[in-house]
């Protein structure tokens, strides 16, 4: 325990030192962010801003979880969070590299990220599956369920899917998905502490916090897909094999208002006619924009970047301290 607090801490400067030499780097050799050309006009700004630093916070984690590994005898769950982290941020990745051929800010099209993020799934759900298949717990309840193979496989297939692409529509502000994910595995961690749990989760908190440090705004440099996607891989595997997947709309639960806002967006659009967001995600309706360029139903907001963020960081505080509630105040 000594050592993984100790590599843990250690992670904050060394991620932090890393993701601004990453950062320089990028920005020597030109490649950085580019910006949508519907999004909201504050974001000018940020356009040319490195990208692609999720590879050295999941990088720094995974060589720090593979060190401190024999610590737990080399446990399968270990290795399934491992890989789940690795293959859906390889996604990512490709989404990354692809928006940067293009000059354009949009990589995959949906349907390959969703083909891709589908044959992950199920290749995880067949690799590991004595890590998957245990007894998940009920939410508000002391009972556990024992579900058949084909509950299990939909639940990972969904699981990874949803939260893989909820966290990715968060990363829209700085500093936003990297403090929900922080924020979302302290929740694991209270769900579920154990000597598993906190040898994958802790080193990813070091090295988070490090890359909040210049990820805060105005960002140095930012996520990237690869970070957003393979996060996202990271908690779905985790609640899967501490049994604690039926909790996670509850404890992600600003990620679940993220992508439920584009669901009705694009519903509510297609039924009346009209917009029901200013803008979606949900984190932009909020966000200060000087014209909302489209009718709305809804009145928009117009609050500071940095605000909307701490204050999304403080919802989903509270949604974590629910998700802990359901699972203790029985």
């Amino acid at each position: 325990m000594t050592a993984l607090v100790s590599v843990s801490i250690a992670l904050v400067p060394i991620t932090a030192f890393g993701c601004a030499a990453f950062a320089r780097l990028m920005r020597q050799h030109k490649i950085g962010q580019h910006v949508r050309v519907l999004g909201p006009e504050g974001h000018s700004s940020k356009a040319g801003t490195p990208t692609l630093g999720g590879l050295v916070v999941l990088s720094a984690w995974a060589i720090a979880v593979l060190f401190l590994w024999p610590a737990v005898q080399w446990a399968r769950p270990v290795g399934f969070v491992l890989t789940a982290g690795a293959l859906h941020g390889g996604i990512g990745l490709l989404d990354d590299l692809w928006s940067l051929r293009r000059r354009r800010s949009l990589g995959l099209a949906a349907r390959w990220k969703l083909l891709l993020g589908s044959v992950a799934a199920i290749a995880l759900f067949f690799a590991f599956r004595d890590a998957i298949v245990v007894p998940q717990r009920i939410p508000f309840s002391t009972a556990t369920v024992a579900l058949p193979p084909i509950a299990t496989f939909l639940l990972v297939w969904i699981g990874f899917l949803a939260t893989t692409n909820s966290m990715n529509l968060a990363d829209g502000l700085d500093g936003l998905a990297g403090g929900l994910a922080a924020l979302i595995l302290i929740g694991l961690l209270v769900l579920s502490p154990t000597q598993l749990t906190s040898v994958t989760l802790l080193p990813l908190l070091g090295t988070l916090l490090g890359f909040l440090w210049v990820n805060v705004h105005p960002a140095s440099l930012f996520l990237g897909d690869v970070g957003s996607f393979g996060l996202g891989g990271i908690v779905t595997a985790v609640s899967l094999s501490t049994g604690t997947i039926l909790f996670l709309p509850l404890l992600a639960g600003v990620l679940v208002l993220e992508a439920g806002s584009v669901m009705l967006q694009v519903a509510w659009y297609r039924i009346a006619g009209v917009r029901l967001f200013k803008m979606s995600p949900l984190h932009h309706h909020f966000e200060a924009s000087i014209d909302a360029r489209h009718p709305h139903l809804l009145r928009g907001f117009a609050w500071p970047e940095t605000r909307t963020t701490v204050r999304f960081w403080l919802a989903q505080a509270v949604f974590v301290g629910l998700a802990v509630w359901a699972a203790v105040g029985r």
